[in-house]
């Protein structure tokens, strides 16, 4: 069906709402203030979902979007919106998930926004047909790859290695296949790991081998690895080529990353988070960092502290193992979902920091909410998940201090937060 509708408010994940005597219905690209002919159905999920067939009258907030390839291209989101809007809504989400909850902290700190052209890692989808390969970003809402070019978020030095990517890759993917081609740049340095099916058999052979040899030189990437999509992120990665270890400094620790490595996708968005968090840390103590990752936290806390990292990947314990060299770091291989920090455990600390993954950590923060540790400092990319946890933790006995959003993920709907905890007297 269609029909004119206006649009009262924008998502929090960036579709504008009308409510209508039809019911709620959520509009791909629109914002309050719009009104808008649309075609609407229901979506699978049993939503009136609509997409705009004409424009009647603008919001005051619509601009025109910067990006050539905003119409076809699935990663932004609000581009369409002008900068104070927008900013206005990124805080807006942390505070509506919070106010859900019935949360509402002492104090908010100034936010932070990270400019474009910073993201230092990419997922291009790659799709061979015919020995030529096409390199770019799912079509919005399709499984349909749109060949892009120019991206106004990635660091153009990606983009720049991305222009020289699809030849190179031709000799190496399986024909008629889908694979995911991640790169993440650091210190001036290139590691790329392909997910999905390779040669003629889908796993690495002699030919697909002496591709990759020819892309490291050619593209010059310092890493290469590869992994199939069997069991998804559980499958093993192999590293296919190293020329030279990806280096990361992380405060005192100078890290060796291991492949595929969780690193915050800017500088910036890094320096801010890490800013935060020591600004809610005690001067000195004994520390823990659950979810601790590769030592993104754990390498600034040594300077205040010893430090307890707990992490489930294998990888990142081993490369923090190796990094600690002789600084008061100790580092465990610990499910903190299955196997979460205990009460009697958390009280060893002076404070814990967490930084736990989009689904939260909602089985550590019910141990966490009635231990004693003076200070919890949460750093999330979910508001909805953390206000959840942050609910728990209330409820135990700690006060929401204070938060600070920190938008890194420019003109999409994730948001980040750090969060400070104390324990009530």
């Amino acid at each position: 069906m269609a029909g004119e509708i206006r649009i009262d408010a924008l998502g929090p994940k960036g579709d504008g709402i009308s409510d209508s005597k039809r019911g709620r219905v959520y509009v791909d690209r629109a914002l309050p203030g719009d009104t808008v002919r649309a075609d609407i159905k229901r979506g699978d999920d049993g939503m009136l979902r609509g997409a705009i067939v004409a424009l009647v009258a603008p919001s005051p907030h619509r601009v025109k979007a910067p990006c050539p390839n905003y119409d076809v291209c699935g990663g932004c989101t609000v581009q369409h919106a002008d900068e104070g809007f927008y900013r206005e809504w990124k805080v807006a989400i942390v505070r509506d998930a919070l106010k859900r909850k019935g949360l509402n902290p002492k104090s908010w700190g100034a936010p932070v926004f990270v400019p474009p052209a910073t993201r230092r890692r990419a997922t291009f989808n790659a799709h061979k047909h015919n020995g030529r390969v096409t390199l770019g970003y799912f079509r919005r809402r399709t499984h349909r790859v749109t060949e892009i070019r120019q991206c106004l978020v990635a660091e153009p030095t990606i983009m720049a290695l991305r222009e020289k990517l699809a030849p190179l890759l031709a000799p190496i993917l399986t024909e008629g296949k889908d694979a995911d081609i991640f790169i993440q740049t650091i210190g001036g340095r290139f590691e790329l790991a392909i997910t999905g099916p390779v040669g003629k058999k889908g796993k690495p052979d002699l030919p697909v081998r002496e591709g990759i040899a020819e892309l490291a030189h050619k593209a010059d990437l310092n890493r290469i690895s590869w992994r199939g999509r069997e069991r998804g992120e559980r499958d093993d990665i192999e590293v296919m080529i190293e020329r030279h270890p990806l280096m990361a400094k992380f405060g005192a620790l100078d890290v060796a990353l291991p492949p595929l490595a969780f690193l915050q996708p800017t500088a910036a968005g890094e320096a801010a988070l890490v800013a935060a968090v020591m600004e809610r840390l005690p001067a000195s103590g004994k520390f823990a960092d659950l979810f601790s990752g590769s030592g993104t936290f754990s390498g600034p806390m040594l300077a205040r502290g010893s430090v307890d990292a707990y992490e489930s990947g294998a990888a990142a314990v081993r490369a923090l193992e190796k990094a600690k060299a002789g600084l008061p770091l100790k580092a465990f291989r610990r499910d903190l979902d299955r196997e979460p920090l205990k009460r009697e455990e958390a009280n060893r600390y002076d404070a814990i920091v967490f930084d736990p993954p989009r689904a939260g950590a909602a089985n550590q923060a019910k141990a966490l909410a009635s231990a004693k540790t003076p200070v919890l400092v949460a750093v999330s990319c979910n508001p909805a998940t953390f206000a959840r946890d942050a609910r728990l933790l209330v409820d135990g006995g700690y006060t929401l201090d204070s938060v600070t959003v920190i938008d890194q993920f420019t003109w999409s709907h994730h948001v980040e937060l750090v969060a400070g905890f104390a324990k009530r007297a």
